[in-house]
């Protein structure tokens, strides 16, 4: 296989934050307020996505990855208690949890050519709230390319 290049043949499994509340369609928050808070948010789950990819291994054990082919989003929002939930919400306030997959290069782009959610479900768990992210490649395997102008660090 060529340098830079690796095999996905499993989902990639990433555990995000909850969204805070301010990203919700509903919430009435001032535009500055609302910046920061998604700029936090989108970076946190840009290095979630990496840390998931790399799984404990050191950055030249991995090549950056880049999905190039059509991806597949199974979402999970892991909930305290049984409170009754939008779905439509719950997944607009996810999109700048798609923008930092994409800059931090695990994902190639969120538009719909190469990139969907598919199924999505709510757990009732007596733990923190987060969501989790599963990531399968349609059509089976793929190789993932090293994201363009990623660092030769190999």
């Amino acid at each position: 296989m060529p340098e830079g290049r690796a095999v996905l043949d499993r989902a990639l499994r990433i555990e995000l934050p909850f969204p805070p509340k301010q990203l919700s369609p509903n919430a009435r928050v001032h535009w500055r307020e609302k910046a920061k808070v998604v700029a936090r948010y989108r970076e946190d789950c840009g290095w979630a996505g990496v840390a998931a990819w790399r799984n404990g291994k050191p950055y030249r054990d991995k090549p950056p990855i880049n999905l190039q082919y059509p991806v597949r989003a199974a979402v999970t929002f892991v909930v305290p208690d049984r409170r009754r939930r939008d779905l439509d919400n719950l997944l607009a306030m996810l999109k700048p949890a798609w923008d930092g997959l994409c800059d931090a290069g695990v994902l190639a782009g969120d538009d719909s050519a190469r990139f969907s959610v598919g199924e999505v479900k709510v757990e009732v768990l007596h733990q923190d709230a987060h969501v989790v992210v599963e990531l399968r490649v349609l059509g089976g395997l793929c190789c993932l390319h090293r994201a363009v102008g990623a660092p030769d660090r190999g």
